[in-house]
């Protein structure tokens, strides 16, 4: 208990902190909102200095950020300075397509990269060890916006096998969740692999032969119990690693999720739809980072025991 209330207390530190850098980043940027809003080369001083009054821009900057925080703390929004719709409308909007491809990156990512690394460490120095792990690399050596560059050009124009955009149908997810689980796959692979390889080799797993137990209920239940830590840890950073992809990914294959509408936020210096896209962004992995500690405490009572002498 104690444990999850100091958790708590740093999420909230640390969205306080990412609250004051989202915010005065967003000031300190070159541009205008009205410039996407009105033609400033052709728009008299007085009309553009109405509107930013209109905007509350002509605020003190410690007053507009009082007035942000607030609005994020009764969550009270606000409206695009754009298109003038509600932020959390927006948010709605595109939110749903962003968990769709998220998760489906990440079943990917693990639900094949933890049995790949598995196996391959069961069969070390054989045919399937040596391709997973050539593979694992290969995809490790390319960035992600190339190899979503070369799928759309290969899989999308020349064979036409998939569609390269939108997001009309589930064939339309295809592409952007399995290249953006290409890397967390690989790297799942390796340190999965890698981690049965060190169970293994343990002395719990020689009694374990001695006590006559299945050599099935070894591999996959004691040996991949004990192996978890390191791939939670991983999965953790995965979140962080996809959420930060996903900008990318979206804007390539047109998906209309939440990397995109911060992306355009951003570029029309629309400050309420950036500012609490990126809070909700770094909430996110904040949250994702306090539960993998929970379950990382649970998977391994090494860590407990621990926690519980320091206490």
């Amino acid at each position: 208990m104690r444990f999850a209330l100091q958790r708590l207390a740093y999420a909230v530190l640390v969205l306080f902190l990412a609250s004051v850098v989202t915010f005065f980043s967003m000031r300190v940027t070159p541009g205008d909102v009205t410039a996407s809003i009105v033609n400033v080369a052709t728009t008299p001083p007085e009309v553009v200095e109405k509107l930013k009054e209109q905007l509350g821009l002509n605020l003190p900057i410690w007053q507009q950020y009082w007035n942000y925080l607030t609005g994020m703390v009764t969550g009270h929004l606000g409206v695009s300075l754009v298109t003038k719709l509600p932020v959390t409308t927006l948010i709605a909007n595109s939110a749903s397509y962003t968990v769709i491809l998220a998760i489906s990156a990440f079943f990917v990512a693990f639900g094949l990269g933890v049995p790949i690394g598995v196996i391959a460490a069961l069969n070390r120095g054989g045919w399937f060890d040596r391709v997973a792990l050539a593979v694992a690399s290969f995809f490790l050596a390319i960035p992600n916006f190339v190899l979503a560059l070369v799928a759309v050009l290969v899989l999308g124009l020349q064979l036409r096998w998939l569609p390269v955009s939108g997001s009309t149908s589930w064939k339309n997810l295809i592409l952007p969740a399995l290249i953006l689980a290409a890397e967390p796959c690989a790297l799942t692979v390796r340190v999965g692999r890698t981690a049965v390889l060190e169970q293994l080799s343990a002395d719990y797993i020689r009694t374990l032969w001695a006590r006559g137990i299945r050599q099935v209920r070894i591999h996959w239940i004691h040996v991949l119990r004990n192996s978890l830590s390191p791939i939670i840890s991983l999965g953790s950073i995965q979140v962080r690693t996809l959420l930060g992809y996903t900008l990318i990914i979206e804007v390539i294959f047109r998906w209309p999720g939440l990397g995109t509408q911060l992306v355009n936020s951003i570029l029309h210096r629309d400050y309420p739809v950036a500012q609490a896209l990126a809070l909700l962004l770094a909430a996110v992995v904040i949250i994702s980072s306090a539960l993998t500690d929970l379950v990382y405490r649970w998977a391994d009572p090494r860590v407990r025991l621990s926690g519980s002498e320091a206490a």
